[in-house]
């Protein structure tokens, strides 16, 4: 099944430290069904990317095949009108930055679960009767 994917999901497909029973569960559906990600997306893996860097848990060669193994999986920009009123109120209800709620704003709208590794989205995308895988 199709999924909205976020950030964390993501990494913890490209760092050894992070890649759980989960990421793998998530890895194979996605190589199957594809995912669809906010556009914010790519920043936020970049930025994870370099946090990671700075501390040490991924190397320059790491982050270039990061990037490959990325960018060859199924995934597409969510690219409808995005409601920004709509997407502010889901913010401010479930406690979560306009990023977390960015996730899951897509995931309703679009009808599809959400996968995460982000706790506290997690319990806020489930807490509005959003899916999770």
């Amino acid at each position: 099944m199709k999924c909205v994917l976020d950030a964390s999901m993501a990494l913890s497909f490209v760092l050894v430290d992070e890649f759980t029973a989960d990421s793998q569960r998530i890895l194979s559906t996605l190589a199957v069904d594809g995912a669809v990600v906010p556009a914010l997306w790519e920043f936020e893996v970049l930025n994870g990317l370099r946090s990671a860097h700075r501390r040490g848990r991924i190397s320059d060669a790491g982050i270039a095949t990061a990037l490959r193994g990325l960018a060859g999986l199924r995934i597409d920009t969510y690219r409808h009108s995005i409601d920004r009123p709509q997407v502010l109120a889901l913010a401010e209800r479930l406690d979560l930055s306009v990023y977390d709620a960015s996730y899951a704003w897509v995931a309703m709208d679009s009808n599809l679960p959400l996968a995460t590794m982000d706790t506290a989205l997690g319990k806020a995308a489930a807490a509005a009767g959003i899916t999770l895988l």
